[in-house]
Order: structure tokens, then C-alpha cells, then sequence
């Protein structure tokens, strides 16, 4: 369950035993029922009321036991991804390394292949001489 479908209970919940309570005073002062008839009226709204406040810390305990369960997961989660970006984050700075080695000596290679052209040249032209 998730954090939004709480909140979402919870507001429900609430909204609907002030609407039974609003509801009881409305029936109250609008009935033409005598006194000892509305006190029965409003001792059931209130043992209704008393039965669902009853059952609010058992949805309590559902809720914050699913959030805490969720929160676990999450964090489980970000830490498996981090590590995920840990090693591809060593993976590229290998590949990197490894591609800049082959660079280097790459162009090592053409400086030495220039050096060996430049002084056959310099031979030859001063073979032509």
C-alpha cells in the first residue's frame, strides 16, 4: 500500500466520523422526537462512534507497519542502485584508462614512425647530393 493510498484512508476515515457526528447533531435539532427518544438516538451515534474510534489505532498500526515496510524497500532499492553505479562508474573509468593507454601509445608508435621517416629522407636526400 502506498503512502498516497494512506493519506487517502486516513482523510476517508476522519472525514466520515465527522460526517457521522455532523449528521447526529443535525438529526438532533431537526427531529420532533421527544428527549428521552433522542438521548437513545444519541447514544447509538455515540456507541457507533465509540465502535469506530475503537478499530483508528489498529488502522494506525496497518499503516505506519506498511510505510516502515515500504521505507525499507526503498532504501534497499537506492542501495543496490548506487552500488549498480558504483561499478559502472569503475567499468567506464577502466575503458577510459584502457582506451587512453591505447592512445598514448598509439601515438608514441606515430612519433617514432616519423622520426624513422624523417631521417630516411634525410639519408636519401643526402644520398642525392
Amino acid at each position: 500500500m502506498s503512502n498516497n493510498n494512506c493519506d487517502n484512508s486516513s482523510t476517508a476515515l476522519l472525514a466520515f466520523l465527522a460526517g457521522t457526528v455532523v449528521g447526529a447533531a443535525i438529526a438532533l435539532l431537526t427531529t420532533p422526537k421527544t428527549g428521552p427518544e433522542n438521548r437513545e438516538l444519541l447514544a447509538e451515534y455515540g456507541a457507533e462512534l465509540k465502535a469506530k474510534a475503537r478499530t483508528l489505532p489498529e488502522d494506525w498500526e496497518g499503516y505506519k507497519e506498511t510505510a516502515v515496510e515500504r521505507g525499507k524497500e526503498l532504501i534497499e532499492k537506492g542501495r543496490e542502485l548506487i552500488s549498480r553505479g558504483t561499478d559502472l562508474a569503475a567499468q567506464g573509468k577502466d575503458y577510459l584508462d584502457e582506451k587512453k593507454k591505447a592512445l598514448s601509445e598509439a601515438i608514441e608508435a606515430g612519433k617514432l614512425a616519423m622520426q624513422e621517416e624523417k631521417e630516411a629522407l634525410a639519408h636519401k636526400l643526402e644520398g642525392n647530393d
